[in-house]
């Protein structure tokens, strides 16, 4: 089995990329989600540029500030709070051409910092104008579009341990790609559905690989598999400035826990008695072999030889 292990919300704020770098240098994490309008966005992108072999992903929350002036893009700024508005995706009165000049400022700032575009982009799956512009723009770049935004996210917390979906990029064609729970549903899926932190402090992720509460078991040898986590450290603006989500208050602690877990021996052990390859999404989509070579280079014992 291959394996895809994705950092999603980096760039978040400097402290909080702490934990994901961590996550990269010393953990088990191929793949970084990155938000690029964030107060971490250039910090994580020097970063990544730095390390060629994780892919990089354009998250598309627009939980922070426009990249371009905020009197360009009125529409989409909620000058009370000093971030995006809350309902951008789904809201009517948002200007399209708006959108178009922000998202390709963003996509402008990665490629300024990054060297390039991201490898893959999510969104663009909706007749409001933020999602037809979001379509628009993925396009124009050239990013794949992300599979993940064509899984019922509803359905992973209630019924699902894996989705597969049938990619809406014909680029994704003949990769056997699944999502699993992970850091959508998560093992203790309890965890993303209270704000108690008792809850929240017996969070065990290990817990999806080594007792398989993700279902990998499930999947077919030649399957490979996308385990999404947050990992990353807390500060005062992911704490009460960022997401603004029913969920945010969930996502607290199990950020710093998620972070430990990707660095562990544990899961190092395990992913070399499974024997499974870990993977970037380039080298599911093109068959490089970006993250192996970087562990070959390494002298890691997890290197597939």
């Amino acid at each position: 089995m291959k394996m895809i292990i994705r950092a999603d919300d980096v760039g978040f704020t400097r402290v909080h990329n702490l934990g994901t770098f961590d996550a990269v240098d010393q953990g088990l994490v191929t793949s970084c989600d990155v938000m690029l309008d964030t107060p971490g966005t250039i910090e994580a992108l020097q970063f990544l540029h730095e390390r060629p072999w994780i892919s990089t992903g354009w998250h598309t929350h627009f939980w922070g500030a426009p990249v371009s002036n905020p009197a360009d893009v009125p529409s989409m700024y909620d000058a009370a709070t000093g971030h995006f508005r809350r309902d951008l995706a789904q809201a009517e009165d948002v200007s399209f051409e708006e959108c178009l000049a922000e998202m390709r400022a963003q996509m402008e700032l990665c490629i300024k910092y990054l060297g390039r575009t991201p490898d893959v982009g999510g969104g663009g799956f909706g007749d409001s104008p933020f999602q037809r512009a979001m379509g628009y723009v993925l396009k124009e770049y050239g990013l794949v579009t992300n599979f993940a935004y064509g899984v019922d996210f509803r359905a992973l917390f209630t019924e699902n341990k894996i989705v597969y979906t049938d990619h809406v990029d014909p680029r994704w064609a003949g990769c056997k790609i699944y999502m699993t729970v992970a850091g959508i549903g998560t093992s203790n899926r309890e965890v993303f559905q209270t704000d108690s932190i008792k809850v929240q402090r017996a969070y065990d992720p290990l817990k999806l690989w080594t007792e398989d509460e993700a279902g990998l078991g499930l999947l077919p040898e030649d399957a490979t598999a996308v385990v999404v986590l947050h990992p990353g450290y807390i500060d005062y603006y992911v704490a009460r400035e960022g997401s603004q989500t029913p969920a945010a208050w969930n996502y607290l602690a199990t950020r710093a826990i998620e972070a430990h877990a990707l660095c562990s021996q544990e899961l190092k052990d395990w992913i070399y008695e499974h024997r499974i390859e870990l993977v970037n999404f380039r080298d599911a989509l093109y068959g490089t072999r970006d993250y192996q070579n970087h562990l070959r280079h390494l002298g890691s014992p997890l290197c597939m030889n």
